[in-house]
């Protein structure tokens, strides 16, 4: 791919840590020919693909990689924007084939997933919030099953599946199954800093439904625990696994309140190459894992379960853009 390029951001070649994604020391190493994008943002599907391409900003350099079912649009500040597809296989070869690209230099670029996910139905979390991510937890590896007594229940995987010997309980970045990934610290605290104080768009539907499940009505920035897995699914007995599942990986450190289909792909496609630290997951509430109260499980699924879909969007684009101001001001 030939790419001319009207100005080049060049980065530190080993980052000391997240904030050097930023820092403009020179890299002796760095082809005039490759770009090196500040920020990029990933996103799943059209909605939340169109939520930040409608913005005239993103065109001003459009790049073609292989493999990818979008364009890289960029500003002209390097922050660029693709889709992804939904799961965690596509997110994940979506990754793999930027970081692939010989055009590409993304050793100094901070991955942004941005988009809406499931909530759960807990007094602080009300439709439209926004969770910046401390975790990305893996939902589907582990034993999913029926009990005798046709209840959901959930196994974790055993240790020779995935640990390092002497290393039973220890679910992070393990080397053989994706089960739990920690954000980076200091990355996370320049977003925490970046959502401070934000005001959130809101919605009379939202309200209405916050009211349903007893919620707040004012939508809020909060930092949690996502759950990523390819199926859709509603109910308490699946919320408890969820819990569950967080807490045993965590090791009680994190509070699961959100799901998503992509987080776990996008991490562990960059912890392959060593940025699993350079990766956020941020994620706007647009349903809820269980159905408002008087309604089934199956009501849901025939009517569908996006309430908030379009305010999730919208709010998960504007702690993003804080989360992305911040990181540029720490050049």
């Amino acid at each position: 791919m030939k790419i001319l390029l009207r100005a080049l951001f060049l980065g530190m070649a080993v980052p000391a840590s997240i904030l050097s994604v930023c820092a403009g020391a020179p890299d002796a190493w760095a082809s005039p020919a490759v770009f090196a994008p500040k920020v990029i943002v990933l996103t799943a599907f059209p909605p939340e693909w169109h939520a930040w391409t409608a913005d005239p900003a993103y065109h001003y350099r459009t790049l073609s990689v292989k493999g990818l079912i979008r364009p890289l649009v960029c500003s002209r500040k390097k922050v660029c924007v693709t889709e992804s597809g939904e799961g965690e296989i596509n997110a994940a070869v979506t990754v793999a084939g930027l970081v692939e690209d010989p055009a590409l230099d993304l050793r100094n670029t901070v991955f942004l997933r941005s988009g809406i996910a499931g909530g759960v139905d807990t007094r602080d979390s009300p439709l439209g919030s926004v969770y910046i991510n401390s975790w990305v937890i893996s939902w589907a590896f582990g034993h999913h099953y029926l009990t005798e007594g046709k209840k959901l229940s959930w196994a974790p995987p055993g240790c020779a599946d995935y640990s390092r010997p002497g290393k039973c309980g220890e679910y992070r970045q393990n080397t053989l199954e994706n089960l739990a990934y920690p954000a980076d610290r200091k990355l996370l605290d320049v977003a925490r800093k970046a959502g401070t104080g934000l005001v959130l768009d809101n919605s009379a539907g939202a309200v209405r439904l916050d009211r349903k499940f007893g919620t707040a009505t004012t939508p809020v920035v909060r930092t949690g625990a996502t759950v990523t897995g390819d199926d859709f699914w509603i109910g308490r007995e699946n919320q408890a696994i969820a819990r569950k599942i967080v807490r045993l990986y965590t090791h009680g450190k994190a509070r699961y309140t959100n799901t998503a289909m992509e987080d776990l792909g996008d991490v562990a496609a960059l912890a392959r190459f060593g940025l699993a630290s350079h990766y956020l997951s941020i994620r706007g509430i647009s349903d809820i894992d269980v159905p408002p109260p008087g309604k089934t499980e199956e009501e849901i699924w025939k009517k569908g379960d996006l309430y908030a879909g379009r305010l999730a969007e919208r709010n998960a684009v504007l702690v993003t853009r804080a989360v992305i101001r911040k990181l540029l001001e720490e050049q």
